[in-house]
């Protein structure tokens, strides 16, 4: 809790003279659309929002890590024995970082790390979990709650409809700085006599399907995030059913209220669906995700429909090198500038596991937005992103790294072509 204290007071320390101003979410200009394991960088996260996979009975008891401090102090009282009996654990993090840049003054359209020469709390997270067992052979309820209490990341990830005031009243009209976000909400259930072999139903808001870097900071092998990710949604609101069809093919479907927005005057019925290829014995796995709605721009609520259509292409090639391939295809019709718009790309990962404290990262981007509607310029952006993540402590993770992006077309970053970053970012599990 000190350390939660400590980064806390360093950002609050040291305002910036004013924060670029975050649109509205779901507007056409640079702003997180509409947005998930070990601790990061030591394997690829699970592309399922929830930066965890459920584990067979035997091999969570056999596996199962010490609790993090806060379930650990919990436990020594009747509230936390209570809690055991019922399955339910709270955790969390403190995330932070400080990145060096060419930039003049901000790193955007590149996020979650848009200032220069500032401090960020990044994210104060915290998780309530009650999770089910597909394992079992009973039906189970469980439910997950995410927040981020708070942060500036939350800048980025808050709904429309769910606490965006925030993104309107801070200093001069703008986002606050240190904004709270109720990441995910939702309600599981666990029916394992429906489909073939058991279906979960997910009811609420959740993470997006889409993609394979995550929000939670923690779970996530960079802190600079890819183009692909910011500029694609983060959450939805609705339900999605999950069926384990045999022991190779699991499908996820079901219907949302639009991305990156909450029960408002925006919300349209948005189909979502994913297509699971995992065969137990493999080193391979792919993912075929999709989001499809009416793709036009409401122009009175200024708010972004698009659909989405995204794979993810997973291969270990041994314990300690794991390649990943994430490719996503995003179009529009009705902008506020006249006509369609589409965003494209793709992003490759090599992640080498040294050893059990030390792992490298490695990304390369390139990601085209034909007529500058996600990042507000035009133009192939290149982007190449090593970093390290070194673990003295299994609670404590430091992560080191360098990144550069190039747009061919456009000066994006504060009227330049080129933007060097070189990040620290430190997480603190408890």
């Amino acid at each position: 809790m000190n350390a939660m204290i400590l980064l806390t007071a360093l950002s609050a320390g040291q305002p910036p003279a004013a924060l670029p101003a975050i649109p509205m979410p779901g507007a056409a200009q640079p702003t997180p659309p509409m947005p998930m394991t070990p601790p990061p960088g030591m394997m690829p996260p699970p592309t399922n929002g929830n930066g965890e996979e459920p584990k067979a009975e035997e091999e969570e008891k056999k596996d199962e890590p010490e609790p993090y401090a806060l379930m650990r102090l919990l436990s020594a009282t009747g509230l936390g024995q209570r809690m055991n009996d019922r399955g339910v654990s709270v955790s969390g993090w403190v995330q932070g970082n400080y990145t060096l840049s060419t930039a003049n003054r901000s790193n955007l359209p590149v996020t979650f790390n848009d200032r220069k020469d500032f401090w960020q709390m990044n994210q104060n997270f915290l998780r309530i979990d009650k999770a089910i067992d597909t394992e079992k052979d009973e039906f189970q309820l469980g439910y997950r709650t995410e927040l981020i209490l708070p942060g500036t990341d939350s800048r980025f990830t808050i709904a429309r409809g769910l606490l965006d005031q925030q993104l309107r009243n801070g200093q001069n009209g703008t986002a606050k700085k240190y904004p709270i976000d109720l990441f995910q909400a939702y309600a599981e259930a666990w029916m394992p006599n429906l489909g073939p072999n058991g279906t979960s139903v997910k009811v609420g808001k959740f993470a997006t399907l889409v993609g394979y870097e995550l929000v939670q900071g923690a779970e996530t092998p960079f802190l600079q995030r890819s183009y692909l990710f910011q500029y694609n949604p983060f959450t939805h609101t609705g339900v999605l059913a999950t069926s384990q069809l045999n022991d190779t093919w699991t499908a996820s479907y079901g219907a949302a209220l639009g991305s990156d927005n909450f029960i408002d005057s925006t919300n349209r019925f948005m189909y979502l669906g994913q297509l699971k290829w995992a065969p137990k014995e493999s080193k391979t796995n792919v993912l075929l995700n999709i989001v499809l709605t009416n793709p036009r721009f409401d122009i009175a609520e200024n708010f972004a429909h698009y659909n989405v259509y995204n794979a993810v292409f997973t291969h270990n090639f041994s314990d300690k090198l794991t390649y990943v391939a994430d490719a996503t295809f995003s179009h529009i019709n009705g902008t506020p500038a006249g006509g369609s718009a589409t965003w494209y790309g793709a992003a490759q990962y090599l992640i080498y596991k040294h050893c059990d404290k030390v792992t490298s990262n490695f990304r390369v981007e390139l990601f085209e937005d034909t007529k500058g509607f996600r990042t507000n310029a035009a133009g192939l952006y290149t982007a190449v992103t090593y970093g390290l993540a070194l673990q003295p402590h299994r609670a404590l993770t430091l992560r080191p790294t360098v990144r550069f992006d190039h747009n061919n077309t456009s000066r994006p970053f504060d009227g330049q072509p080129n933007l060097f970053t070189a990040a620290f970012d430190m997480i603190l599990r408890y």
